[in-house]
């Protein structure tokens, strides 16, 4: 990608950015009621993704046993010396410099009581959690994760209902807490399916917008249909106590993959997926994204919603959004994960895919202080490729500020049906 950009038209787009009320496709972060619960937090433990640096670098956790704040940061310091260039550790600085008066490019000896002493009083001020909210992102709203049985905050969230528990229903505790949750006992597979229909229509009557599986983390995106009357027999096994083989547990989980399906396709939900980027040492082509092709094929109806831009598989993603229009392509993640690869696979992508099918910003984090960082880093990424692509690649101007608009907000709003709960 040509490395030339115009900066008048670059800061066009960028104020074009900062200033659209951004609709977060992707949040996990704290309920603002829990956020205050804490009783405030510091440098250590406002965190975000470079936690799994630290724990790679280090070897496993580094504050046990620390007691006092320095103690803690001289933990942290040779874990600094080896792994800040990481793009999750310049997340942290972006934050520290814009929200907690960081005034140096790294964090050192002499400056981070300064930063450690800021986080600590703001996070405690009763009006600190709805100004970064509010006024520093400026978000329309966020579209979060909810567990099962957890409430949201509708004044901040919009809710996706979590459904890897669905694929633990061959676990008696996992019906046990379903079936206490609905007063229903579980004892078949189609008290458990009708089960898993009624609290899906639970939550969609209160304002759910969706369903998500992460089950990527776990066990491999590929599934395929499996008979009633297969997973029938295999869930009665489960109900006799009897020890499902690896694969057993596969088919029946498959089944329900398809069963939820078709409950979004009944509903008109969103199917959300986590697909790419995996946690440490978790297993990477389990999360390829080309896996979903026979899941998607099967419900040509639902819109699915695929995360993370797919990497380190984002090319094949891309092909994806290109080829299904029941794809939608989310860059939730993306940008504290790499500005390098998101300013390759967005140029890329437009290149390739409708542009009403790419959403632009998923935080993805799990504090409102961490969404300001990556939206920053966002909103820089974005400008850079939209200048780039006029300059280079015949994208018009008024092209490049149109999707600027609907990357970060239009896009959202269409796709998650927010309409009628948004500002003009």
């Amino acid at each position: 990608m040509a490395t030339q950009r115009s900066e008048p038209l670059r800061a066009q787009i960028l104020s074009e950015l900062e200033g659209i009320k951004t609709v977060d496709c992707h949040s996990h972060t704290r309920l603002r009621s829990e956020y205050y619960t804490a009783g405030g937090f510091d440098l250590f433990t406002m965190t975000s993704y470079f936690a799994r640096d630290i724990a790679t670098t280090a070897g496993g956790p580094i504050y046990e046993g620390a007691t006092t704040d320095e103690a803690r940061w001289e933990r942290l310091k040779p874990v600094l010396e080896k792994s800040r260039n990481v793009s999750y550790w310049r997340h942290n600085l972006v934050v520290y410099r814009e929200l907690f008066g960081l005034k140096d490019a790294e964090l050192t000896d002499a400056n981070w009581r300064q930063v450690n002493e800021a986080i600590r009083e703001r996070s405690q001020a009763p009006d600190w959690y709805d100004h970064v909210t509010r006024d520093v992102c400026r978000l329309e709203t966020q579209v979060r994760n909810i567990p099962w049985f957890e409430d949201w905050e509708p004044e901040y969230f919009t809710a996706v209902l979590r459904m890897e528990r669905a694929l633990e229903l061959h676990q008696e505790g996992a019906r046990q807490d379903l079936g206490g949750y609905l007063d229903a006992p579980i004892d078949s597979l189609n008290a458990a399916k009708k089960a898993l229909a009624d609290l899906t229509e639970r939550y969609v009557r209160r304002g759910a917008v969706g369903i998500k599986l992460a089950h990527a983390y776990g066990r491999t995106l590929h599934s395929l249909p499996v008979a009633e009357d297969r997973a029938t027999r295999l869930f009665e096994k489960s109900l006799r106590k009897e020890k499902l083989t690896p694969s057993e547990v596969k088919e029946l989980q498959d089944h329900v993959i398809f069963y939820l399906a078709g409950l979004a396709d009944e509903m008109k939900l969103i199917f959300q997926i986590h697909t790419g980027v995996q946690g440490n040492w978790g297993h990477i082509p389990d999360s390829d994204p080309l896996l979903l092709i026979p899941l998607i094929k099967a419900f040509p109806n639902v819109r699915f919603d695929l995360f993370h831009a797919g990497y380190p598989y984002s090319r094949m993603i891309g092909m994806l959004g290109k080829h299904y229009p029941n794809v939608w392509l989310n860059m939730a993640w993306m940008y504290v994960i790499s500005i390098a690869a998101s300013r390759q696979l967005l140029s890329e992508w437009i290149d390739l895919v409708p542009g009403y099918r790419i959403l632009g910003f998923g935080s993805d984090v799990g504090f409102p202080e961490m969404i300001y960082g990556h939206l920053k880093m966002a909103r820089s990424c974005v400008a850079d490729v939209l200048a780039s692509k006029v300059e280079n690649d015949f994208l018009s101007e008024e092209e490049a500020l149109s999707l600027a608009r609907r990357l970060f907000r239009d896009n959202g709003v269409e796709f998650y049906g927010l309409e009628d709960k948004t500002e003009a």
